[in-house]
């Protein structure tokens, strides 16, 4: 009983205090980049921060396009970033009105990069398979027929991805 009533009273008196709980931004990743909402400045933010060491990436910055130029009373609540814009939500707290705010973001390393580190190629008998081919935007596996005695190679095969085993002879 005695801590139902330590409880509700520190409820009660956080709620006197108004004291606001601290939340995280609201983050979306994409490419090398991360895009955060920054609301703790006037007008909001958005930060570039790069996905493989967090430094900061002024992208963004150096043109002023971080700068939201929201008004007193309006948060960014969300972001996505859709072929390189930046879709920022918006929320006016007196009004309750929704909007959206649009960012160029096409600045920023938005480019994907595909770890091809276990990939190699082999020579099985007279078969050179290519394990992981980037062709267009697909990665797919190669098997290459050795022509005769010479050392030129023909295409007999591929399959989606890096997992390829070799093909049988039937191929």
């Amino acid at each position: 009983m005695k801590k139902i009533i330590l409880t509700m009273s520190c409820v009660i008196s956080l709620l006197i205090a108004n004291i606001q709980s601290i939340t995280a931004e609201t983050i979306a990743v994409e490419g090398n980049s991360i895009f955060i909402l920054d609301n703790s400045v006037t007008g909001s933010q958005l930060v570039v921060r790069n996905l493989s060491d967090g430094t900061l990436n002024s992208c963004l910055a150096d043109s002023g396009l971080n700068l939201l130029g929201l008004n007193i009373d309006t948060d960014a609540t969300d972001v996505i970033i859709k072929k390189g814009t930046a879709v920022v939500t918006t929320l006016n707290t007196v009004s309750q009105i929704t909007d959206v705010k649009l960012v160029d973001v096409k600045n920023c390393p938005i480019s994907y990069t595909t770890d091809l580190s276990e990939c190699y190629a082999a020579v099985q008998g007279d078969k050179l398979i290519i394990p992981c081919l980037k062709y267009g935007d697909d990665i797919i596996s190669v098997v290459l027929g050795r022509r005769g005695n010479s050392m030129n190679y023909e295409y007999e095969s591929s399959k989606p991805g890096k997992d390829h085993k070799q093909d049988s002879e039937n191929d």
